[in-house]
């Protein structure tokens, strides 16, 4: 009976003990069964039950015997491969206290300190890097970090004040030695070089060329860098990694010290690079080569006279580009664009106009007279709208009388452009050429597209795109529409009165009145239009504010503070919203202030979602600070001069301090 009591103690200390009565009842129910079905098999099934309970009752001591014997056996292995683990593998392990004091160490943690006595020492003032080591997150995950003029990769334990570090030094070391294997490619190009030769004789186009090239010559010798001249103005530059590493930690300083020798000179040179490389091991150099002509493309299509750096995975990195470029447009490439236009529209079966979200006058503008050129060569064309998304300024815009057509017939919501819309619609892109802001975003992945724009390009651009026309030097898209338009032999079908005056409130609002960004071809534009009947009087009636507007613009001037004597900060209500107009017109405001370079508006927009905060910033300078770069890095874009951006889910002080830190990094860039 003791030893059926010892059995029954010991089985209930088991963890698998439901197991195995879960198994007795299994083989019960068979036993059952057996007797059932037929009676011989149900008694030996129970004389085999039988016969192993006696069996297990009176040699489960030894069975439990050998187990604890194996137990310890392997307790007592891992005990020696633990200790042998703390004190011989190459992890050098320390506890402190609450003081960070050290309790205990390793011995590979004391050979980091060469003997020295370290117990009850201060962590910090073994070496002050150990703040970095402390500042280490404990999150379960092993983090890089420079210690003591070495590598250590980290884990910090914080609830039980424990940190582990091993060396990977000689791993960091391979990995740099690495970078003198990897290819960098890149393109060079002279921004402006035919213009600027074209002001010179002989004399001094030679002097200009060798001058020069012997300052290239001298870079690419500095650094190690291979070049070979492909054309006149054109580059092919080869480097390694390292040799890349270092230009980028300098911000390529070369060409903005070459552009301020020549500036200072009166010759109006720079120069833009495309780089490319690849993060992996594997990489093909067409691959690369093609990577870096997209990137030299970007680098231009913004301007010029910067540097993209962009791996053929990854993001984008841009340097330079801090100058404002002047207007160099030929009216040769308008009339060129215009025909391609003219030919794609021709071989589409439909035409769809998309400008941005929200839109501006500038958008509706350029839309409406894209819609009309698509109609005069008789194709079946519509404007994509989101009515929810119109402010006061467009709803009057669109109520002007206008008896060619009737609107109904012209405009188009998302949901009817699913019906509407054909595999060979053509999609023009108006005002704008990121696919994240553009009212056809859901339709243009699989369909042939034409951008027409003046901002500035940006990272994110459409693959499909036939013809892409971004002229960052127009005032306007609303201007360069304009110009097809002048450029049409057969003025017949030319603007009617209501299509001139939506150009020409684009142009009006995106130079504030002809004021900022105009050129002599913005006049010339603006005058076509009048003589096409555009009607400045309703223009400036559409453009009027109501009382709420003037006192929401200055409560945003009033707000304004002062940063870094340069920069001039407002912040709107934090449960108001306000009209992206409104910020617009009172950064502009702002600008006018004495001393202020650049001015930036924060304020809470109209958002779609009960559930969602958008926060929008308003962006503008005189040209001395570049505030695209600065809302790039906020996820937005526009003009060295005019810029903006929207943030989802912050709150208006967290949008505050990610511009601060914005305009910070800026600011060490330019440094």
């Amino acid at each position: 009976m003791q030893k059926i009591k010892s059995f029954f103690k010991f089985f209930h200390s088991l963890e698998i003990s439901w197991q195995i009565y879960s198994i007795v009842i299994l083989y019960l129910l068979i036993m059952l069964s057996a007797f059932y079905i037929k009676w011989q098999f149900g008694l030996m099934l129970l004389f085999l039950l039988v016969i192993v309970i006696i069996f297990i009752i009176f040699n489960f001591q030894d069975v439990a015997d050998n187990i604890n014997v194996l137990a310890n056996n392997i307790s007592k292995s891992a005990q020696t491969v633990q200790e042998d683990a703390m004190f011989r593998a190459p992890i050098a392990i320390t506890i402190y206290d609450d003081q960070q004091r050290i309790k205990w160490i390793n011995p590979t943690f004391q050979h980091l300190f060469m003997g020295q006595d370290l117990l009850g020492e201060y962590l910090i003032s073994l070496n002050s890097d150990f703040k970095k080591v402390l500042a280490v997150k404990d999150d379960d995950q092993w983090h890089q970090v420079k210690f003591m003029d070495s590598y250590f990769k980290v884990l910090h334990r914080e609830i039980n004040h424990t940190l582990y570090l091993v060396d990977i030094t000689e791993e960091i070391q391979i990995k740099e030695n690495r970078k003198f294997d990897q290819v960098v490619f890149g393109y060079l190009f002279i921004d402006d070089y035919n213009e600027v030769l074209e002001a010179m004789d002989d004399r001094q186009v030679a002097k200009f060329d060798s001058d020069l090239l012997s300052e290239i010559t001298r870079w690419t010798k500095l650094h190690g860098i291979y070049y070979k001249r492909l054309d006149e103005e054109k580059f092919i530059v080869i480097m390694n990694m390292r040799t890349l590493d270092s230009l980028e930690e300098n911000k390529f300083k070369f060409f903005e010290e070459l552009r301020k020798r020549n500036y200072a000179k009166n010759i109006p040179i720079s120069i833009s690079l495309g780089i490319a490389y690849s993060e992996n091991e594997i990489y093909d150099i067409n691959g690369l080569a093609e990577q870096a002509q997209n990137n030299l493309d970007l680098a231009l299509g913004r301007g010029g006279d910067q540097i993209v750096v962009r791996s053929q995975d990854g993001r984008a990195r841009f340097y330079g580009g801090k100058t404002n470029p002047s207007e160099k447009r030929s009216n040769i490439r308008s009339k060129l664009v215009f025909q391609a236009l003219r030919n794609a529209i021709s071989k589409a079966d439909r035409v769809l106009v998309s400008g941005h979200k929200r839109p501006d006058t500038d958008s509706i503008g350029s839309a409406f007279g894209i819609y009309k050129l698509a109609r005069h060569l008789n194709k079946e064309a519509r404007i994509i709208i989101n009515p929810m998304e119109i402010n006061s300024d467009i709803e009057q815009l669109l109520s002007l009388p206008n008896e060619e057509y009737q609107l109904e017939n012209v405009l188009i919501s998302h949901e009817q452009t699913k019906d509407w819309i054909t595999p060979s619609t053509l999609i023009i892109m108006v005002d704008h050429h990121r696919p994240s802001l553009s009212e056809a975003e859901d339709f243009l992945e699989n369909h042939a597209l034409i951008i027409i724009d003046h901002h500035r390009r940006g990272e994110e651009f459409p693959k499909n795109t036939e013809l892409s026309y971004i002229e960052i030097y127009a005032s306007s898209t609303a201007e360069l529409i304009t110009e097809f338009y002048m450029n049409m032999r057969n003025t017949s079908h030319n603007l009617n009165a209501f299509e001139a005056t939506a150009l020409l409130s684009g142009i009006v609002v995106d130079t504030n009145n002809f004021s900022a960004r105009t050129g002599s071809r913005t006049f010339d534009a603006a005058s076509f239009l009048k003589s096409r009947g555009a009607d400045i009087a309703k223009i400036n009636r559409i453009l009027k504010e109501d009382l709420d507007a003037v006192i929401n613009r200055n409560k945003l001037v009033d707000n304004l503070e002062i940063y870094d004597s340069d920069y001039a900060i407002s912040k709107g209500p934090e449960n108001q919203v306000i009209d992206n107009v409104i910020a617009s017109q009172s950064a502009d405001q702002m600008l006018t202030i004495k001393g202020v370079e650049a001015s930036f508006v924060i304020y809470k927009r109209q958002s779609l979602e009960e559930d969602q905060s958008v926060i929008g910033i308003s962006a503008r300078s005189l040209g001395t600070i570049n505030v695209q770069t600065i809302m790039e890095r906020l996820g937005g874009g526009g003009h060295l001069s005019n810029a903006a951006t929207q943030i989802y889910d912050k709150t208006m002080d967290e949008v505050y301090q990610m511009l601060i830190e914005s305009i910070e990094f800026d600011r060490e860039e330019s440094e």
